[in-house]
């Protein structure tokens, strides 16, 4: 689009997109770039862990009036797969729950970005464990999963928590540091107690799920099974605190399809 409007500027003429010029220029970038850096991507990219394997939950960008369909996420999923998913009602609200904590947190942390409305040192906080998260989930996206990502979800968990304490109660770095260390349970607990959001609760409750700060040092090794579950809590605490801070919350929706599915849920 900037070669197009340089393009525009230097000849003095209008661009119609689409069109053959714009369509020429395009093709030139993707002729002389490295392969897929013209695609958009997805707005937000989760791991869902099913028949030993994860896969990627794409989140896509989306203007204007639109649906979504949680199974149409499972895109490299076989669709043999995506059957078993959807007939067995344990796996699929399993899957549907973490679809709509993706869901919520891609298009609810794109709105904080945009409004800005939290304090910049919270917003640091915020694009920080940000990053943490959609780095260790990158570490599970590959032929080879990285068991390492357990690390990260814990880092991006601790640093996303602290966000919502930075912003609410104005904690420094050293107020931090001596209230908290890294324990995520006393984290969440405070983001509990702060917001009486039983999401942060129930991360304080699952805490166990992470491992130690030490391990990154001992090299302890995780199953991929644990990785899930630390990726899973992980998920829960980063969209409580952006759900928190937007009207982004589609949880009475899939739980009403839910409860269709499997009353008892």
């Amino acid at each position: 689009m900037r070669a197009i409007r340089e393009f525009s500027a230097e000849f003095k003429c209008s661009v119609v997109v689409p069109s053959k010029l714009c369509t020429a220029i395009s093709d030139w970038f993707v002729q002389h770039t490295q392969q897929g850096t013209q695609a958009i991507g997805a707005l937000f990219m989760g791991a869902f862990y099913f028949d030993a394997c994860f896969w990627p939950v794409e989140i896509p960008h989306g203007f204007g009036e639109y649906r979504l369909a949680a199974l149409d996420s499972l895109s490299t999923m076989p669709k043999g797969l995506k059957v078993e998913v959807a007939r067995a009602a344990e796996d699929y609200c399993r899957f549907a729950r973490y679809w709509a904590d993706c869901l919520d947190y891609g298009y609810g942390i794109s709105d904080l970005d945009a409004t800005k409305q939290l304090s910049p040192r919270a917003a640091a906080f915020l694009a920080s464990g940000d990053r943490a998260l959609r780095g260790a989930i990158a570490q599970l996206l590959t032929p080879r999963p990285n068991a390492r990502a357990a690390l990260g979800f814990r880092e991006a968990t601790e640093i996303l928590l602290k966000a919502l304490l930075v912003h609410e109660k104005g904690f420094n770095d050293r107020e931090l540091k001596r209230r908290f260390q890294h324990r995520i349970t006393d984290i969440a607990g405070a983001c509990f107690d702060v917001t009486n959001q039983q999401e942060f609760a129930t991360v304080a409750q699952l805490a166990s799920v992470f491992p130690e700060v030490a391990d990154r040092f001992d090299g302890v090794k995780h199953k991929l099974p644990e990785v899930w579950r630390a990726a899973a809590v992980t998920q829960v605490a980063a969209t409580a605190v952006v759900r928190f801070y937007t009207d982004r919350d589609t949880r009475s929706q899939i739980e009403d399809q839910l409860r269709a599915i499997k009353p008892s849920i």
